[in-house]
Formats: structure tokens, sequence, C-alpha cells
């Protein structure tokens, strides 16, 4: 955790230093820290009605002035990770829980969600990238791919932690890879482009 980002009060004494969401607004990270009782009533508001004090939206407010909706539509889904300060601190007993949507902890089908302390660079995110393609790219591909790529990688709306998307669609990566061969963009075992 970086100590320097400022905590965010959410609601009564719980605070979140980290988040990321898609860019729909669905949490897919989530960082909390709070008394463990004001922690369980949040769990609690994301099972219940509205009705009945229930959470399904929330509205931050970022130190920099910006807005950043958190959609609890697939609360169910968030992993849950809880560890403890040690009773006798400044703050008391606080819990630090971390919800986290699947799709972060593990690839999906040719898509993953990168989380990084710091900002990443193409370079940075080129070995995931050809973790999560179905086929085979060499990384003499690496500078021609990466204009083509671009509309592959989103940067997601976050705060406290840089978050990006990678999205490789089969039929669109096959396309794309056969059509940058076929022009001759893409050198093959050592070939050197003209």
């Amino acid at each position: 955790m970086n100590l320097n980002r400022s905590l965010i009060e959410l609601d009564n004494g719980l605070y979140l230093d980290a988040v990321v969401t898609s860019t729909t607004g669905l949490v897919q990270f989530l960082s909390l820290w709070g008394r463990d009782g004001v922690m369980q009533h949040f769990f609690a508001a994301l099972t219940l009605p509205l009705s009945e004090g229930g959470i399904r939206a929330l509205t931050v407010k970022l130190p920099d002035g910006d807005k950043l909706v958190l959609d609890f539509a697939q609360a169910k889904m968030l992993t849950k990770r809880t560890t403890r300060l040690p009773k006798f601190t400044e703050v008391g007993e606080w819990v630090h829980t971390w919800l986290i949507h699947p799709d972060v902890q593990k690839p999906k089908a040719q898509s993953i969600t990168v989380l990084s302390n710091e900002p990443l660079v193409w370079r940075d995110l080129w070995p995931t990238l050809k973790q999560v393609c179905h086929l085979p790219l060499l990384d003499d591909w690496e500078a021609a791919l990466q204009p083509r790529l671009r509309a592959q990688l989103t940067l997601l709306p976050s705060y406290g932690i840089n978050a990006y998307f990678i999205d490789l669609p089969i039929d669109a990566m096959e396309s794309l890879i056969s059509e940058s061969l076929q022009q001759g963009l893409l050198p093959l075992s050592g070939e050197v482009q003209a």
C-alpha cells in the first residue's frame, strides 16, 4: 500500500485508499479501512434491499475534485480478503479489507485486468499481453503491434492504484496478425524489415 495517498471517507468511519471500476462503474477492486463493526455494517448493506438500507452505488469525491461512481451491482461476485491491525496502535483496532472481482485475480478468455502501484507504459504491459493472447506473439513484433493494439488496452477509472484492461478477442486478433503478416509488417524468425 502506498502510505502517501489520502484516505477518503465513504461513510461513518469507513475509508478507502484504492479503488478500480470498469468503464461502466462496476467495482473491480476496493481497498477499505475501518473498525470491524463499521466494516460488517457495510458488507451487510451490500446484500440488503434498498428499502432496508442497502447500498447499490456510492459516489466518491476524490481529492482532486473529480467524482467516481462505485456500482455494486456485482457485489456477490467480489472476493473478500481481510487483515487486522494490532489492537494497540494509534488508531485502535482497524480492519483492512480488499474486495476483488474474479477478472482481476485471473484472466478470462483473452482478457485480463492488470493492477499496478505505478503507472505502466506499453513495454510494461507487453509480457502480459503476450500471455493473454491465444496466438504466439514474437518479441520482434512489439513495436509494429503497439499502434495497432492500442484500442485493446483501456486505462480503467481508479484512485490510489493504476488499472489497465487488456481485451484481445480471438477473431480480431487473428485478422490483425494475419493482415499484418501479409503486409510484411511483422518479421518472421529473425527477418529484418525493409
